[in-house]
């Protein structure tokens, strides 16, 4: 099992477990995220959803074999789908962050609403370095997180950002040891709160963006796919799995 989700209560634990890909998310785990939060979005039930990965790492970005398989012509049926679903979810998502956060892994935490770390913890977004472009808003979103140097650095050059860095810039709210229990303390917290009031808190702090928020996701994806099929891209991630240097012509 790639993912693995918990109903506790009101709280639900979104855990990835795949150690032997690092956590890299392919096309099932994303069906499998968006169809988690999008009935998650419709449950009265559902508080507050906690968001982790291993001890190790959170997430190694987008998986590689999947990047292969769009350059030949298979279509992404559902990675677009669970960044959306992420953007429109009016729930509570508190995540924890232990190890490196790779691609999206960085990406997807820009729409997380309060975010824990482990001193282990690096955030990487190397688009360019695979011949690749900005996803998930970060094109426009990143920017305003951590500034538009460090969002340049890391966007264009692929340079980490440390989790002390991270914690100066604002992009996450704690580090901690033990982040996975900070995570669930907060989302404990939460669940004793008032729902509805949460909900419509949460709508009214992001109903201003979302619809230009899905339009930039959807602009940035269409780009995103050319670019997995561009020569660039084919060379990068071929040097990447060959562990080589890539050759640019």
């Amino acid at each position: 099992m790639d993912i693995r989700i918990t109903h506790n209560g009101p709280i639900l634990d979104i855990q990835l477990t795949r150690p032997d890909a690092k956590n890299a998310l392919n096309q099932a785990m994303y069906h499998t995220l968006a169809d988690t939060l999008n009935q998650a979005n419709q449950s009265p039930e559902t508080r507050v959803i906690v968001l982790r990965g291993l001890p190790e790492i959170f997430c190694g970005g987008n998986d590689m074999q999947d990047f292969v398989a769009i350059s030949q012509g298979m279509a992404d049926f559902h990675g677009e789908r669970f960044m959306k679903s992420l953007v429109e979810c009016e729930i509570p998502i508190v995540a924890s962050v232990s190890g490196p956060a790779v691609g999206i892994g960085t990406t997807m935490l820009q729409f997380v609403d309060v975010v824990y770390s482990s001193p282990s913890a690096v955030f990487k977004t190397p688009f360019v370095h695979l011949g690749l472009c900005p996803e998930m808003a970060s094109s426009t979103e990143f920017v305003k997180v951590v500034g538009q140097r460090k969002a340049k650095e890391m966007l264009l050059l692929g340079a980490p950002m440390t989790a002390e860095e991270a914690l100066a810039l604002g992009f996450i709210n704690q580090i901690s040891q033990t982040p996975d229990d900070l995570a669930f303390q907060c989302a404990e917290q939460i669940s004793q709160l008032p729902p509805k009031a949460m909900r419509i808190s949460k709508r009214m702090l992001s109903r201003q963006d979302k619809a230009r928020l899905l339009r930039t996701i959807e602009d940035e994806n269409v780009e995103l796919i050319k670019r997995i099929r561009s020569d660039e891209a084919k060379e990068a991630v071929s040097a990447f799995l060959q562990k080589r240097p890539a050759k640019f012509s």
